[in-house]
């Protein structure tokens, strides 16, 4: 334990001075009695003196905000993240659990890149370097993404004061090619008739597919579907991604007669698990499947359905669950629905029309 002040020096709490024969000395102690920082000059030296208290007092400051004890970018992105965790739910600042998950891979990546820099030592070109040896690696949209979360992470180095400016602001971003994939109906059946031979797993994931066409679902929303879910109206489902400040978006899918007859298909496949709560496109312990888990399921099902489609002489192109939320767009679109904003839960036709309508053919009347 720490002694308490025997007098009152204005000093912060937990920063303590020592002033010796020869040397002046001052640094931040934890409570377990450990020196987070300790800077020292001689004692003779007052205008240093004078320096390294007023150091001592910033740095502390910083580090009750939450600011890392080390300058480096591997130090300040962890901070970030615990800065993440620790927020309230209700909190604008706060992201949304599914964002938050992905920033953790993005995190990574930018530790592997900057992680040994000081945060005062990046700059505009580490940027774009990181930029360049993405297009190389072939990941280009990642790369895009990463820097955009590396430049969120030096905002908050600026809040606590470690920076005066965002070395990342005005990054220009790769250029990258807008998504047009369109998944084909029969490419869904042929890969809900496949899952069916192959059974479980492969059964789970591709009916998994059909719904989050028919639901115009992300990805991760799907994946996460619970049986409490499952209501007598329809499949009530929550947003994955809000804005900071929006208040949760919950939105109900109708039953028709093909999402009905599919989700009871998923339900009616055997399990190794009694939960009543359990993921309804989970893996057989009810489980929800982990991104590689499920990345490789999908692998062998799309396998399947590339040697199936050449035995018959059709056409087929490996598709995901990220394609069929544009596809379910597209076709509501299509048949012109009125309800295709509700049904994404999106709070305008904005991205409905720039991401997700992928329609080859637009049909308009004339004006007369």
């Amino acid at each position: 334990m720490n002694r308490p002040r025997t007098r009152r020096d204005g000093l912060p709490y937990r920063v303590y001075e020592r002033k010796g024969v020869r040397s002046y000395s001052i640094g931040y102690k934890t409570p377990e009695g450990r020196w987070k920082f300790r800077l020292t000059c001689s004692i003779k030296d007052k205008p240093r003196i004078a320096e390294l208290r007023s150091e001592a007092i910033r740095r502390a400051a910083q580090m009750e905000l939450g600011a890392p004890d080390k300058n480096s970018v591997d130090a300040l992105i962890t901070a970030w993240l615990k800065w993440q965790d620790e927020l309230p739910e209700n909190s604008e600042e706060k992201r949304a659990k599914s964002t938050l998950d992905e920033n953790r891979n993005e995190a990574e990546k930018l530790k592997q890149a900057f992680g040994h820099m000081m945060v005062y030592e990046l700059t505009k070109p580490d940027a774009y370097a990181y930029l360049d040896a993405c297009v190389k690696a072939g990941r280009p949209v990642k790369g895009n993404k990463e820097i955009s979360l590396m430049r969120t992470i030096l905002e908050y180095a600026i809040r606590l004061g470690m920076i005066e400016t965002n070395p990342f602001d005005g990054v220009r971003k790769n250029r990258t090619a807008v998504p047009a994939r369109l998944v084909q109906d029969h490419e869904i059946v042929l890969a809900v008739e496949v899952g069916r031979k192959m059974g479980a797993p492969q059964h789970i994931v591709a009916l998994a597919l059909k719904t989050a066409w028919l639901c115009l679902r992300r990805s991760v929303e799907v994946r996460a579907l619970t049986r409490d879910q499952i209501l007598d109206e329809g499949i009530i489902w929550t947003a994955a991604k809000r804005q900071g400040g929006q208040a949760e978006r919950k939105g109900l899918i109708e039953w028709s007669e093909e999402l009905r007859s599919t989700v009871d298909e998923a339900l009616a496949i055997e399990r190794h698990s009694t939960i009543e709560s359990w993921y309804v496109f989970g893996n057989l312990k009810g489980q929800r499947y982990t991104k590689g888990g499920w990345k490789k399921t999908l692998s062998v099902l799309m396998d399947e359905c590339e040697k199936e489609a050449r035995k018959r002489n059709i056409p087929f192109e490996r598709f995901s669950l990220q394609d069929c939320r544009p596809k379910g767009v597209s076709d509501k679109l299509a048949a012109g629905a009125s309800d295709t904003v509700d049904a994404t839960m999106h709070t305008s036709d904005r991205m409905i029309r720039k991401t997700y309508d992928r329609r080859r053919v637009r049909v308009a009347k004339p004006v007369r």
